[in-house]
């Protein structure tokens, strides 16, 4: 990556920036960001959290999500019935906006979310200023709280027979047995102001 960076940098580049469609290192070098903040260091490291966050935590959850489609026959009828009944030309051009319409579909890419787990390294969060009150205990503030996502995703109060594929638990406004929407417990990009930029482009809309 550093090599590529280096041809992007020098004049040999000139023309892959001129020819090639717009990447995210030609936008960073076209900013006005400090110069250290081109360096091919700092490029690379950017380059590498593409790779990996963008490439392969999507290369697992197709990967995820098709062994369990086709490890399960009812799981691929009911699926194909329901593509077929959407899309009766199979060579037709997919539009995003027809395809997050399709219940099971839909249904099938949150359970394969919810078990590709993506980070599972816990994401610690502070509140600086005030104390956070959990069941019996205050947590006094400038305290670091985490969690995981397994642990979540594997709570069996929230989802039960966790370690099963069931796409059928995301069906009908699902909720938890105390009430509260599934969707908030699928932690797979995180939650709020940190979590991760990709969860647009899941099924709403394609990232290029």
């Amino acid at each position: 990556m550093k090599t590529k960076i280096q041809k992007i940098l020098n004049s040999e580049g000139e023309e892959l920036k001129e020819k090639g469609h717009p990447t995210i290192l030609k936008e960073l070098l076209d900013s006005d960001l400090p110069p250290r903040e081109k360096e091919i260091q700092r490029l690379g490291d950017e380059a590498q959290t593409v790779l990996g966050a963008g490439l392969e935590t999507t290369a697992w959850a197709l990967t995820v999500a098709s062994f369990h489609i086709l490890n399960d026959q009812q799981i691929l009828e009911r699926l194909l019935a329901e593509l077929g009944e959407a899309i009766p030309n199979p060579q037709a051009e997919l539009e995003w906006q027809q395809l997050e319409k399709l219940p099971y579909l839909t249904a099938c890419i949150q359970e394969a979310l919810r078990l590709l787990y993506g980070v599972t390294a816990r994401h610690p969060r502070i509140s600086c200023q005030v104390a956070i009150r959990y069941k019996e205990w205050s947590i006094p503030p400038s305290t670091p709280v985490s969690m995981t996502t397994v642990d979540i995703h594997h709570d069996e109060h929230i989802y039960p027979d966790s370690h099963k594929y069931i796409p059928e638990r995301w069906l009908s406004n699902p909720q938890t047995k105390d009430g509260y929407p599934l969707n908030r417990f699928l932690v797979s990009f995180g939650k709020d102001a940190r979590s991760c930029l990709g969860i647009k482009y899941v099924i709403y809309e394609p990232i290029m």
